[in-house]
């Protein structure tokens, strides 16, 4: 008999419960813990604890086959080109949004709904970041769109079923949507996106994990649609949500996700599957005594804004230790003090071999590529930067509709480099290469239009709010631009990783935000 049939010698008959499935795999098994493991088989035999897939379903977020249509970005009514005739009283009942292509059109609100997309998304376990993104999702006929007069809709769906959306060099990612091979078959209609719809609270989580192990619990009215390199748990028993949501954040949770998880994408990025996220274990919420429920949801209820920052910093806190011993206290633990330490020790050493691995490799990677002539092509390298990064921030997305009490009127083509006045005789004025174009009320409104004409250079006035809600939307757009600008000196690094002159990195640099309009 060979190796591989005799496994039940290697390990505990629970890891492998027969027919096809195999619920630890050999990363798993060797980076265990000689005494975690069989203590966690053991309260698993017992029935203290259970696997997420026998409380509830897992499965992916909505795949479209087709970003560039699909997924829109909603314009603010300040940024509807006049020659739209749209009123704010008309953005009630429409939307005016642009595609991957640029093209403006307006469509019926019910049918574009909010996403989530990536890690970024998930904010905290409690709060999710939004956007101005949009997906396209319509449910109806074209017979019915036309009989109830959705002509927007309509006509965006015509236009899916005669333009060609070629927006990457794959060749299967180009072509008329409708037309495309994974789309064209789609049941009832071409345009139905599955798994779009969901029931009730469900717990989203990302597939690919850095520094952050984030499960987020959202809320049942939240009509936001997940989309891919997302994953989605919806709980048997609703009531039951909380709990799981919890214990999913707990340590004893994130020591699985890493345990469980394939650090294999070269980046020391860990990588889990829908059947890894399905063998994590946690406290059988059906057997849970009401005590240690209520313990466990009251401890989470204090830790500070879970979720929100990196993990291992986290941990440590009086409020984290309490809730994390309140998860062992009802996993069975025998001593859930011990276990707490044990616990975490684990996982920072299992994080922390993980982020050297990829240290460990970088030079090597480097030595490895093609060495190229940077200084004749840092226009090509700048955009590619530009091509696969987020647009900078747009100040006037932080603005509600109605929001507009004061109006800056551009009086000149701006050129060159746009300046903000902060002298006596100049103060809150716009200025390009000494000539003032735009005179506002203060130098945070002048902020927010240079921001407006590095965007759009043949705006002719921009409208703001004054008093407390200038200073809000201000603050919102700063906050914004300064995890774009740490993202992108990320993308940066990355892109040049190979190039070592600093002239030519800060050259492909300043490059790049001139072709995003940052600079």
């Amino acid at each position: 008999m060979s190796l591989t049939q005799r496994l039940d010698l290697l390990v505990d008959l629970a890891s492998y419960a027969g027919g096809q499935t195999a619920w630890s795999r050999w990363g798993e098994l060797l980076r265990s813990d000689a005494f975690l493991a069989p203590e966690m088989n053991r309260l698993h035999a017992s029935g203290r604890l259970c696997r997420l897939s026998d409380c509830g379903r897992i499965r992916g977020g909505a795949v479209t086959r087709a970003n560039a249509y699909f997924l829109v970005k909603e314009l603010p009514f300040s940024g509807i080109p006049t020659r739209m005739r749209v009123t704010q009283a008309d953005l009630r009942r429409i939307v005016v949004a642009e595609d991957g292509l640029g093209y403006l059109f307006r469509i019926e609100r019910k049918f574009v709904r909010p996403v989530l997309k990536g890690p970024e998304s998930l904010t905290s376990a409690f709060s999710v970041q939004r956007n101005a993104t949009r997906l396209v999702d319509i449910s109806l006929s074209k017979a019915d769109l036309e009989a109830a007069g959705y002509n927007g809709a309509l006509a965006y769906l015509r236009r899916g079923e005669a333009t060609s959306y070629n927006v990457s060099s794959d060749e299967l990612k180009g072509g008329i949507p409708a037309e495309r091979s994974q789309i064209k078959n789609r049941k009832p209609f071409w345009y139905s996106i599955q798994g779009a719809k969901r029931t009730g609270r469900t717990i989203v989580f990302p597939e690919h994990i850095d520094k952050r192990y984030v499960f987020t619990l959202t809320a049942e009215d939240d009509e936001s649609v997940v989309i891919d390199k997302l994953f989605l748990f919806e709980a048997e028993n609703d009531t039951g949500a909380e709990f799981i949501h919890a214990a999913l954040n707990s340590l004893f949770g994130w020591y699985q996700v890493e345990l469980r998880g394939r650090s294999q994408l070269g980046e020391g990025v860990l990588e889990l599957k829908i059947p890894d996220y399905q063998g994590i274990m946690i406290p059988d919420p059906s057997k849970v005594s009401k005590a240690h429920r209520d313990a466990v949801l009251k401890a989470f209820a204090q830790v500070p804004n879970a979720g929100a920052r990196s993990s291992l910093e986290e941990l440590g806190s009086p409020e984290r230790l309490a809730f994390d011993r309140a998860v062992l206290e009802a996993c069975g633990f025998p001593d859930p003090d011990a276990a707490v330490v044990m616990l975490e020790r684990q996982l920072r050493a299992l994080a922390g071999e993980r982020i050297e691995r990829k240290h460990s490799v970088a030079d090597a990677k480097i030595s490895r590529r093609k060495a190229t002539n940077v200084a004749a092509s840092v226009d090509a390298h700048a955009a590619r930067i530009a091509a696969g990064f987020t647009p900078f921030p747009d100040p006037r997305e932080f603005l509600d509709a109605d929001e507009g009490d004061e109006e800056v009127v551009v009086t000149g083509q701006p050129s060159g480099i746009i300046e903000i006045g902060t002298d006596l005789f100049n103060l809150g004025a716009v200025i390009a290469n000494g000539t003032v174009i735009a005179q506002a009320s203060s130098i945070p409104a002048a902020t927010l239009v240079r921001a407006v004409l590095l965007i759009e250079p043949v705006a002719q006035s921009v409208r703001l709010p004054t008093g407390r809600r200038l200073d809000r939307v201000n603050k919102d757009w700063l906050a914004a631009t300064r995890r774009w600008f740490q993202s992108f000196d990320a993308a940066v690094d990355k892109a040049l990783a190979g190039v070592t002159d600093p002239r030519l990195r800060a050259s492909v640099r300043e490059q790049a935000l001139r072709l995003m309009h940052a600079a």
